[in-house]
């Protein structure tokens, strides 16, 4: 497991933890990957929350078929805990029951078969990047206005008082 911190900025690249219980395929993803996002890796469950709980990640993609818990599992997990974080969901059986549980309890926005298809998986990717951001604009916006409302609330108390 590696550790980085990512901001939210709009020059950075989007930030993904990619979960496989397989090296193998967690090399390829950062292989096939790391020029257009930056990649964290993950084995399990306790690894993806070590990342999400030190990193502004975006986007969690999980294998479906792993031992312990299954990546729609994982994933439903991920949007209790971090509702703004964007979920993916790849697999190489095609299981319709994991990916209506995906959608239903976890909230996946996107499913990839193995071998997944990089041009596809970098749009997605870069559209659930785009929506993140998008997001945070909007609370951070709406906490401006929150706060001069109340500003303006207290000053015109203050004159109506004087």
């Amino acid at each position: 497991m590696e550790a980085q911190n990512i901001n939210y900025s709009q020059g950075a690249l989007p930030c993904v933890v990619f979960v496989d219980d397989d090296a193998a395929n967690r090399q390829a993803f950062r292989a096939a990957f790391r020029h257009s996002m930056n990649i964290l890796l993950a084995a399990n469950m306790e690894e993806v929350m070590r990342h999400l709980e030190t990193n502004s990640v975006h986007v969690v993609i999980a294998d479906q078929r792993m031992p312990g818990t299954r990546g729609s599992e994982l994933l439903a997990h991920v949007r209790d805990r971090y509702p703004s974080v964007r979920r993916m969901l790849v697999t190489a059986y095609a299981d319709l029951e994991a990916i209506i549980e995906a959608v239903n309890k976890g909230g996946v926005s996107n499913y990839f078969a193995k071998p997944w298809v990089n041009d596809q998986l970098v749009r997605a990717v870069e559209l659930a990047h785009k929506e993140v951001l998008a997001e945070a604009e909007r609370v951070a916006y709406t906490s401006r206005l929150e706060a001069m409302n109340r500003q303006l609330e207290f000053a015109l108390r203050q004159r109506l008082l004087s």
